[in-house]
């Protein structure tokens, strides 16, 4: 097996207004090993084929809209993370994929116009190599 290849990335500045569609982007690498994770664009690209787990949590704040944050994987939903307006909500999802070299997977608001994701290290998204193939 090759090296490791492991991420974690946290929210720590204000994301406000994110549109459907849009990236939801994590700022601060606390772990990049294998470079895979690109903060700029908030997607991480697996630089091996295997099987890999992904993680997020996301806070939601106490807004008037909802937030639906999907896994991705290509384009595609994995999974949805999902908090409800008027109330402070954590969401979270875990998966396990089986992911291709150069595939790219992020997380991305689904549904709803204008929504915030907290700060403060609250939000995170996480990913593991678990096997490689």
């Amino acid at each position: 097996m090759g090296s490791p290849i492991a991420f974690t990335v946290v929210k720590t500045k204000t994301q406000s207004s994110v549109e459907i569609n849009q990236n939801i982007q994590f700022d601060k690498v606390i772990l990049n090993d294998g470079g895979g994770f690109h903060v700029y664009h908030g997607i991480f690209s697996a630089p091996v084929s295997g099987y890999y787990i992904f993680s997020t949590s996301i806070m939601h704040p106490d807004t008037a809209q909802s937030l639906h944050a999907g896994i991705m994987h290509n384009g595609n939903v994995i999974a949805i993370a999902g908090s409800t307006k008027n109330i402070w909500n954590q969401a979270a999802q875990t998966v396990v994929l089986k992911v291709s070299a150069a595939d790219e997977i992020w997380i991305k608001n689904l549904n709803y116009e204008h929504v915030s994701v907290y700060v403060g290290s609250f939000s995170t998204f996480t990913g593991v190599l678990l096997y490689q193939l």
